[in-house]
């Protein structure tokens, strides 16, 4: 019983002393596959294809994305993370970069989403975590590892959180808005001018549109502060 409780304590000392990140399974699968199917595809399109221009531009596509699969995956970043330093390694084991912790000056944490609504197909929420130093950041996601909140934790510890920078994001992400707001306007404008049939249906368009037109030119403006 003393053996156990003696290589149970261990290693809880181990588990303090030493974390590293989980990989998302989900996310391994998806860049092999993406590798093979698209890879092959690319070179099998290409190999047939060598004298047809069209065929091509279909399979250079294909075989660069597989190409690029291939590359995140063996990149994909491992961290460890000890009493003094995180360490950030590829698959393989190549070590990419280390970061003393006692350089961590501040953090920000961003909850962010891909869409606005939950039922829209693809839908993904997740936290970004940034880490500021001197002369550096770092940023890792909730989407990439299944110990985010475990990392987060052992990284944040005895940091303060950089509120200024997530309010220069939400601004930026505001601005960005505001010029699709604007874009989507101006094209709904040009494309319903095009299609109605008479004043009224025009003048109906034209009022439609100038709502996202008018939203992106206030967002637009309220936001601009962030690129003076």
């Amino acid at each position: 019983v003393t053996c156990k409780l003696k290589k149970r304590q261990k290693l809880l000392m181990k588990s303090k002393e030493f974390i590293k990140s989980e990989i998302k399974t989900s996310n391994i699968i998806i860049l092999i596959l993406g590798g093979i199917i698209f890879s092959f595809l690319g070179i099998k399109l290409t190999i047939s294809g060598i004298e047809k221009t069209g065929i091509l531009f279909i399979s250079i596509p294909f075989l660069l994305f597989g190409l690029l699969s291939i590359y995140h995956l063996i990149n994909h970043n491992i961290l460890i993370i000890n009493k003094e330093k995180l360490i950030v390694k590829t698959l393989i084991g190549i070590t990419k970069r280390t970061i003393n912790l006692s350089e961590i000056l501040s953090y920000n944490e961003i909850e962010k989403e891909n869409a606005k609504w939950k039922g829209e197909a693809g839908y993904m929420k997740w936290k970004d975590l940034t880490l500021f130093g001197k002369d550096f950041k770092y940023k890792i996601s909730s989407s990439s590892y299944g110990n985010y909140a475990e990392l987060k934790r052992a990284l944040i510890k005895g940091k303060k959180r950089n509120t200024k920078s997530e309010s220069e994001w939400q601004r930026k992400n505001s601005f960005y808005y505001g010029i699709g707001f604007l874009i989507f306007g101006i094209i709904l404008c040009i494309w319903f001018g095009k299609i109605s049939e008479n004043f009224n249906e025009e003048l109906l368009s034209v009022g439609f549109s100038s709502l996202f037109i008018i939203v992106g030119i206030y967002l637009i403006t309220k936001n601009r502060k962030a690129y003076r």
